[in-house]
């Protein structure tokens, strides 16, 4: 550490040979100096404390000492800074901002330059609209880290925003580079060596004309690059020169470009190992030149062929996966991988390139006795699973996250090398619970059941599972099945946590209407006299029913804004609109959307009517086409509509208190009703039609036909009649005795068991005596 000495000296006074007098003790050394553009205190001249900070970050530059810290807080700095002083081993000089705390250097020099220095160490800056020279320009230097940070070029940019040359034993990490970079993304000159380059990410978006620019190039020997994720780039993701000897490019993600994606160009020694590469239009990996001892292992390759894409446009369609070429041929091991070229029979023969012939994996094999554990298959988790090669050169112990290698108890371990559980690829595959949950509800009673009862486990058993069911009720329990009750009605929603023994989680979010219930009644078509039910097959809703059975209860529910939902019991889950007017209604959902709205309307004749708010159409019953329910009609018919019949009011009897005996619609509802039957059977059952405004319509179970006050009610009540008009219509009276009458609409008259029930029912009278009374059953 430095420190400063006062200056001057204290006085000694000795008195019979005693000290009476020291040295003051040393001040301790400034380690950290200050730029805040935005101060109104601040002064390039000044001492760069906090209190009075530079302005600039060139003149805390030219100041800064070995073992200082240049802290840069937000703004916007149009400076190209070189760094003209070296830090010392273990005290390096350090330029650094906070990420995303509005740091930026622009302009169209903005960046630093490095040249002859060590022992430097730059983090976390952010820059904008460099061009035609690097934003990071170092040269001739040693020990120097660049970590952190966003460098984004002006698109008409020429050059790398990354270049070194020279440099030896220095990191470049967790950049992200982006622009057009026509002159490539980073570059590493013949004579860098030592250099780690890792996770980057690197971006070169679209594909326009731009042709030759490599992601990261590398020229220089015992160079490593690792854990880098690059798209696009014209001349090669990544790309290894003939004089970068012992390179080490492992556990890189590339993708989306118009020519390779890793480029051996004559370079020996180079470990290939271990990346993930897609779709490059000329091929994944080539190898060429005059190379040798180059090692291609543990790589996962797939589409990598012109099949189309924009990034296309223009090249030649002989792509290949994996290709070996020129002198190095026979000089090149290649095992371990797992290339796909896609599923089409006449592109799998070319998936391979050896010397120049594009050849099918079979054939690759015999020509270059190479390839014995290559896979061509589309499963590609599965396969790449413990299935790579940990003995190869350039194999890492962690994966492209930092993540180590773990043994999928699941899957074979049919790798080799100290770790024959490794996977191929540039991550492992770790598996974590996957959730699958089924949510059902009861609007009625306000009350959900979830059941994750089909959550795939990860490596480990599943150890628990946590619901957090929105209402901020949270519940963690080793069963899978929940159920929960909320106090009110409303929208919320449902997450479902996951853990297995080892600690890895995963989790599944679904929202959930409950909301408020109108109604709960069955759905007569009046187009057949058949009630509509659940059909679970598929599922999707049918006229199918005599009866209102359990498949056929449904909830309606106000949706907001003049709007309902048809909720389905039996299911437990909402009525859903078709995504095409040819789509039959489904019963899928457990929350309200678009699709889940209607607009109920009541037609004159007291049916009601449903039209989606999704598509504007009214749900229909098309028998030429389908038994199903379809929201597909403009207009409103025969097959539009239906009648609400309660649930309480389903298959109910009346009993005449006039002589004790059960209406019946005698011989199948071919004869007039009559109180005649001791004992209540289908004749004997009626449907209370709800017609709305107070009116009710009778629908006999005997025959599937609406009760009707004949000749305008001057002869006895027939079931005979398919639809509601005047004289189907009656009123339900409640008498005090527990009692009801009805009053037919047509006339104003009561219905009474006429002859003290030896006569058929007549709406004749105008009070309610003892035959006008009726226990509904």
């Amino acid at each position: 550490m430095r420190l400063s000495l006062r200056a001057g000296i204290t006085a000694l006074a000795l008195t019979g040979g005693t000290l009476v007098g020291a040295a003051a003790p040393a001040e301790a050394a400034v380690t950290t100096l200050y730029v805040r553009q935005a101060s109104s205190t601040c002064s390039d001249s000044g001492a760069g404390t906090s209190q009075q900070p530079f302005c600039t970050i060139g003149a805390a530059a030219a100041v800064v000492a070995a073992g200082q810290t240049v802290d840069i807080g937000a703004g916007r700095y149009a400076e190209r800074v070189t760094v003209a002083t070296s830090g010392a081993p273990g005290e390096p000089i350090t330029f650094q901002a906070q990420l995303f705390a509005g740091v930026h250097m622009s302009g169209p020099t903005a960046g630093f330059v490095i040249d002859g220095q060590h022992d430097l160490r730059i983090r976390n800056i952010e820059t904008y609209g460099t061009r035609d020279v690097p934003v990071l320009d170092i040269r001739d230097s040693s020990a120097i880290t660049v970590e952190g940070g966003n460098l984004t070029v002006d698109d008409a940019t020429t050059v790398p925003p990354v270049r070194l040359a020279g440099v030896t034993n220095s990191r470049l990490r967790n950049i992200t580079v982006n622009g057009r970079m026509a002159g490539g993304g980073v570059s590493l000159d013949a004579a860098t060596s030592g250099v780690t380059v890792d996770h980057l990410e690197l971006s070169q978006p679209g594909s326009g004309p731009i042709t030759g620019a490599v992601g990261i190039d590398v020229a220089g020997p015992a160079n490593t690059i690792v854990n880098n994720f690059v798209i696009g780039f014209t001349g090669a993701a990544i790309a290894i020169e003939s004089g970068a000897v012992d390179t080490v490019v492992a556990n890189n993600l590339v993708q989306f470009g118009s020519t390779y994606g890793i480029h051996n160009r004559g370079a020996t020694g180079t470990a290939i190992t271990n990346n993930s590469v897609t779709a490059y239009c000329r091929g994944g990996i080539r190898v060429d030149g005059a190379s040798s001892g180059v090692s291609v292992q543990n790589n996962v390759l797939q589409l990598n062929f012109n099949y189309g894409q924009s990034q296309c446009a223009g090249v030649p369609t002989d792509g290949f996966e994996i290709g070996v070429f020129d002198g190095a041929v026979g000089r090149t091991t290649v095992d371990y991988n797992n290339a796909n070229h896609g599923d089409s029979e006449a592109k799998s023969p070319r998936i391979y390139a050896w010397n120049g012939t594009r050849m099918s994996m079979a054939a690759f094999r015999t020509a270059s006795g190479q390839a014995a554990h290559d896979k061509e298959t589309m499963g590609q988790t599965r396969d790449n699973t413990d299935s790579a090669n940990s003995a190869a050169p350039g194999y890492r112990a962690t994966d492209m996250a930092g993540r180590a290698r773990i043994d999928d108890p699941a899957m074979p371990n049919v790798g080799t090398g100290p770790v024959a559980y490794a996977d191929r690829g540039a991550v492992e595959n770790i598996r974590v619970p996957v959730v699958w949950s089924d949510t059902t509800l009861n609007v009625a009673t306000r009350t959900v059941t979830v059941d994750a009862s089909a959550t795939q486990p990860g490596i480990a058993p599943i150890a628990s599972y946590e619901f957090r069911l929105g209402d901020g009720s949270v519940v963690t329990q080793t069963s899978p099945v929940i159920t929960h009750t909320y106090a009110q009605t409303g929208r919320y929603s449902i997450v479902i946590k996951v853990t297995d023994t080892d600690g890895r989680s995963g989790q599944m979010d679904t929202s959930i209407s409950m909301l408020p219930v109108i109604g709960s009644f069955g759905l007569l078509s009046l187009y057949n006299h058949k009630y509509v039910a659940t059909n679970t097959e598929y599922p999707t809703l049918e006229p199918s029913q005599a009866g209102v059975t359990a498949a056929g209860h449904f909830d309606l529910v106000d949706a907001g804004q003049a709007d309902v939902a048809l909720f389905a019991r039996s299911l437990g889950r909402y009525v859903t609109t078709g995504l095409t007017d040819t789509d039959p209604l489904g019963i899928t959902q457990v929350a309200i959307g678009e699709r889940e709205r209607f607009a109920l309307i009541r037609n004159a004749d007291g049916s009601i009517s449903l039209r989606s708010k999704y598509n504007g159409r009214y749900v229909s019953l098309q028998p030429a086409f389908t038994p199903f329910l379809i929201a597909s009609r403009t207009a409103i018919g025969t097959w539009e509509k239906f009648h609400q019949v309660r649930l309480t009011d389903a298959a109910r009897t009346l009993k005449a208190h006039a002589n004790g005996n059960f209406v019946s619609a005698e011989s199948a509802g071919t004869k007039p009703l009559i109180a005649s039957r001791p004992a209540a059977n289908t004749w004997e059952r009626f449907d209370i039609v709800d017609l709305g405004n107070g009116q009710i319509a009778l629908f006999a179970r005997a025959n599937n036909r609406f009760v009707s006050a004949e000749s305008a009610g001057t002869q006895p009540l027939l079931a005979g009649r398919v639809a509601v008009g005047g004289w189907e219509r009656f009123t339900m009276v409640q008498n005090s005795d527990g009692s009801v009458s009805l009053k037919a609409v047509v006339n104003d008259r009561y219905v009474a068991a006429e002859g003290a029930g030896t006569k058929p029912l007549l709406a004749g009278r105008t009070a309610i005596g003892t035959w006008e009374r009726f226990t509904l059953g």
